[in-house]
């Protein structure tokens, strides 16, 4: 055996490009990987949250309507609330305020989203007045209609 061969680097080019063409393809596929959680899993987080702030607005106007449809001349009533505490991880504040004498308005607005959601509901204005807030965190929540 001689020692000619020590200075035949012909191999080394091959092994150093499969080790940098393979570092630079994980780095690629990593930097993709991190970027795309927050698109995968964020954005239907978001379009679910929203789906569920409707819902809750819907469930007030209902209840709204509700009030309006069966409320006594003389006399008060009262009916829980339901609503959850958080919707997608997120706490939110109800407000209820008339925007004119005749249509009132239901606002959804998340705390740490951006996301502001309006109700109108039309022409109960000027029989039953609405105004108030509640935050979603702050228990148990009631409608109350007093016309004594």
């Amino acid at each position: 055996m001689t020692l000619t061969n020590l200075n035949d680097n012909r191999a080394v080019s091959y092994s150093l490009e499969y080790i940098m063409i393979s570092s630079v393809s994980i780095l690629l596929f990593l930097s993709v990987i991190m970027l795309s959680g927050s698109i995968l899993l964020d954005l239907p987080t978001d379009i679910t949250a929203t789906q569920q702030f409707n819902d809750v607005g819907n469930n007030i106007g209902t209840k709204l309507i509700m009030f309006y449809l069966i409320a006594p001349e003389n006399g008060t009533l009262s009916t829980p609330l339901d609503m959850p505490a958080t919707i997608g991880g997120h706490t939110y504040m109800v407000k209820l305020s008339a925007t004119n004498t005749t249509d009132q308005q239901v606002i959804i607005d998340a705390d740490d989203l951006d996301l502001n959601i309006s109700y109108t509901i039309n022409g109960i204005g000027a029989s039953i007045p609405i105004n108030g807030a509640t935050h979603s965190a702050s228990g148990k929540h009631r409608l109350c209609f007093d016309n004594t």
